[in-house]
């Protein structure tokens, strides 16, 4: 399970460091280099709520299986593509099979550990998977220096296989969720609301905020994903029981996971980027130069397992966002002033909080739910996870492209990128202030 979700991971970010000679080899224009970041995440945010509801329909086992295959034969489209828009429709078919294998694969974990053990499991699980999120600019990094961009992608062959193998080995058996009826317009109203949401608020960034048509689609896909959250609250048997957000707790974790998720994916990409345009790095020293973030995190989050295990989730989260905010801050002071040790300070901050927030929001988050509904609810907190992701590219092009520029986006717009991150950070830290119980919630 962790193999497949670092795969996830992995390609969330190993883009942003291989994304100019992928352009440049592909001859992307810019509307296909912006979706061959964005078309990825926009197909795991529309679809990972489905893929966790396909699970509990078909068996969890099943559903991850068949996700690990179709992911591995679309990364391997990516690496074979002979065109740009050839490309960016093997990333969306990337995203697709992950959001069917994501939420299955965090619900299998849960399945396999006792209530006391589930901290310390999560931990491992989703913090080998962070650590893959951080390292993909320096993966990415060292295999186009020293190779070529498409090894990114051939890099998912051996993990998809032994990932593969191990369920046949163990001989996985997890109990199947609840079967419900398939509400197909809500399934409609889902996968349309949040392209169209996303293609207008990443549109709004390239084209400008006084742009009529940019606008109209974001406020189209706003009122899409509204009809659909109303009508899940009206079905007796929703597509996705959105009634699972009134436990405080449970909506709590989400907003958590949502604003990190934003912040994690936007550094790994834009600050690759602005280590290379801005401070002259080349694509291995880029990747180097993210390992600030990725050092504590290794560290961190089984020790944030254990305390999650002995004091609940919000003692964990509390350590894990403060740290988070006081990070973003010292990292836009270190984009803004060009320096890249306060940089790598804020991202040694950074990269301990999330260390210490991320795993104990996902395990509480699922442990708040009966088993029969843990795919449901890892479909809920990864739909969250993959919005927050997209959401927070789109809102950074919004923000880095108010300061009008005619080449290479400057210092200034990067820094008020990153500004954007303590915004988030800091919201972040009163959601899990106001929203997380100190004891830890009655599982089963």
């Amino acid at each position: 399970m962790t193999g497949s979700l670092s795969m996830i991971m992995l390609d969330s970010t190993i883009i942003g460091v291989a994304l100019p000679h992928i352009q440049k080899s592909l001859e992307m224009d810019a509307t296909a280099r912006a979706w061959s970041i964005n078309g990825y995440l926009v197909a795991m945010a529309s679809w990972v709520a489905l893929g966790g509801r396909l699970g509990d329909r078909i068996g969890r086992v099943v559903a991850f299986r068949i996700g690990v295959v179709g992911f591995v034969a679309a990364s391997i489209a990516c690496a074979l593509a002979p065109s740009g828009w050839f490309f960016v429709a093997a990333r969306i078919g990337q995203g697709l099979f992950a959001a069917t294998m994501q939420p299955a694969s965090a619900a299998i974990v849960i399945d396999s550990f006792p209530t006391q053990q589930r901290g310390r499991a999560m931990a491992t699980y989703a913090g080998i998977s962070l650590l893959f999120l951080a390292a993909g600019p320096l993966i990415g990094g060292a295999f186009v220096e020293y190779a070529s961009w498409q090894w990114c992608f051939w890099l998912n062959v051996p993990i998809a296989l032994v990932s593969l193998s191990l369920t046949l080995a163990l001989q996985l058996h997890v109990p199947r969720g609840a079967l419900r009826r398939t509400d197909w317009l809500s399934a409609l109203l889902l996968c349309s609301g949040i392209p169209i949401f996303i293609f207008g608020m990443q549109d709004i960034g390239l084209r400008g905020v006084l742009s009529a048509q940019t606008w109209m689609s974001t406020l189209i896909g706003a009122a899409i994903l509204f009809t659909f959250a109303r009508r899940q609250y009206q079905l007796a048997q929703p597509l996705i029981d959105l009634r699972l957000l009134r436990d405080r707790g449970f909506l709590g974790d989400a907003l958590v996971l949502f604003f990190l998720q934003a912040i994690n994916v936007g550094q790994a990409i834009y600050g690759s980027l602005f280590m290379q345009t801005v401070l002259g790095f080349t694509p291995f020293q880029a990747g180097l130069g993210s390992l600030p973030l990725l050092i504590p995190v290794l560290v961190i989050v089984h020790f944030a397992g254990r305390l999650y295990d002995r004091r609940g989730p919000r003692l964990p989260l509390l350590i894990g966002l403060s740290f988070a905010t006081l990070g973003t801050l010292v990292e836009a002071g270190g984009v803004y002033y060009l320096s890249y040790p306060t940089l790598a300070v804020g991202m040694f901050l950074f990269g301990t909080g999330c260390g210490f927030a991320m795993s104990p929001a996902n395990a509480d988050a699922l442990g708040r739910v009966a088993p029969q509904q843990r795919g449901e609810a890892s479909g809920i907190v990864q739909t969250m996870r993959q919005v927050g992701a997209t959401t927070g590219i789109a809102a950074m092009v919004i923000v880095m492209h108010l300061i009008p520029e005619t080449g290479e986006l400057s210092p200034l717009a990067f820094a008020l990128g990153f500004a954007l991150h303590i915004g988030l950070t800091a919201t972040a830290l009163i959601c899990g202030f106001f929203m997380i119980q100190p004891a830890i919630a009655a599982r089963t």
